[in-house]
Protein backbone atom coordinates (compact mmCIF):
# COMPACT_ATOMS: atom_id res chain seq x y z
CA UNK A 1 0.00 0.00 0.00
CA UNK A 2 0.76 3.67 -0.44
CA UNK A 3 0.81 6.39 1.65
CA UNK A 4 1.48 10.08 1.65
CA UNK A 5 2.12 10.25 5.18
CA UNK A 6 5.17 11.76 4.48
CA UNK A 7 4.26 14.40 2.04
CA UNK A 8 1.38 15.14 5.08
CA UNK A 9 3.97 15.80 7.40
CA UNK A 10 6.28 17.69 5.52
CA UNK A 11 2.99 20.19 5.15
CA UNK A 12 2.67 20.51 8.64
CA UNK A 13 6.14 21.14 9.48
CA UNK A 14 6.77 23.79 6.75
CA UNK A 15 2.90 25.27 7.50
CA UNK A 16 1.63 24.76 3.83
CA UNK A 17 -1.82 25.09 3.70
CA UNK A 18 -4.45 23.36 0.97
CA UNK A 19 -4.95 27.08 0.35
CA UNK A 20 -1.88 27.34 -1.02
CA UNK A 21 -1.24 24.49 -2.71
CA UNK A 22 -4.79 25.15 -4.46
CA UNK A 23 -4.05 29.38 -5.07
CA UNK A 24 -0.49 30.23 -4.59
CA UNK A 25 2.05 28.04 -6.65
CA UNK A 26 1.43 29.45 -9.92
CA UNK A 27 1.90 26.51 -13.08
CA UNK A 28 2.00 23.88 -10.65
CA UNK A 29 -1.67 24.64 -8.58
CA UNK A 30 -3.92 21.90 -7.66
CA UNK A 31 -7.42 21.27 -7.66
CA UNK A 32 -9.21 20.47 -4.64
CA UNK A 33 -10.52 16.52 -5.88
CA UNK A 34 -6.55 16.21 -6.53
CA UNK A 35 -5.82 17.35 -2.48
CA UNK A 36 -8.10 15.18 -1.54
CA UNK A 37 -6.71 11.81 -3.13
CA UNK A 38 -3.54 12.20 -1.27
CA UNK A 39 -4.64 13.40 2.12
CA UNK A 40 -7.02 9.99 1.82
CA UNK A 41 -3.80 7.26 0.34
CA UNK A 42 -5.54 7.50 -2.91
CA UNK A 43 -3.88 7.24 -6.45
CA UNK A 44 -2.66 10.61 -7.85
CA UNK A 45 -1.17 11.58 -11.25
CA UNK A 46 2.23 11.07 -12.28
CA UNK A 47 1.91 15.07 -13.22
CA UNK A 48 0.52 15.45 -9.56
CA UNK A 49 3.61 13.69 -8.50
CA UNK A 50 5.95 16.23 -10.88
CA UNK A 51 4.17 19.39 -9.26
CA UNK A 52 4.11 18.41 -5.53
CA UNK A 53 8.11 17.82 -6.03
CA UNK A 54 8.45 21.15 -7.74
CA UNK A 55 6.21 22.94 -4.95
CA UNK A 56 8.28 21.44 -2.03
CA UNK A 57 11.54 21.06 -3.56
CA UNK A 58 11.87 17.47 -2.75
CA UNK A 59 11.82 13.52 -4.51
CA UNK A 60 8.86 11.74 -4.88
CA UNK A 61 10.76 9.30 -2.03
CA UNK A 62 10.49 12.02 0.22
CA UNK A 63 6.85 12.25 -0.41
CA UNK A 64 5.32 8.45 -0.03
CA UNK A 65 5.99 5.63 1.80
CA UNK A 66 5.13 1.84 0.45
CA UNK A 67 4.13 -1.05 3.10
CA UNK A 68 3.70 -4.44 1.24
CA UNK A 69 0.24 -5.64 2.05
CA UNK A 70 0.20 -8.91 3.39
CA UNK A 71 -2.54 -12.21 1.73
CA UNK A 72 -3.74 -14.32 4.46
CA UNK A 73 -3.87 -17.39 3.97
CA UNK A 74 -6.30 -19.91 3.82
CA UNK A 75 -4.87 -22.30 6.51
CA UNK A 76 -2.07 -20.90 8.24
CA UNK A 77 -0.76 -24.03 9.72
CA UNK A 78 -0.08 -25.46 6.18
Amino acid sequence: MISFEPLRKILKSRNISTYYLRNKCGRFNLDSKTIQRFMRDESISTYTLDALCNILDCAPADLMEFTPEREETENPEA
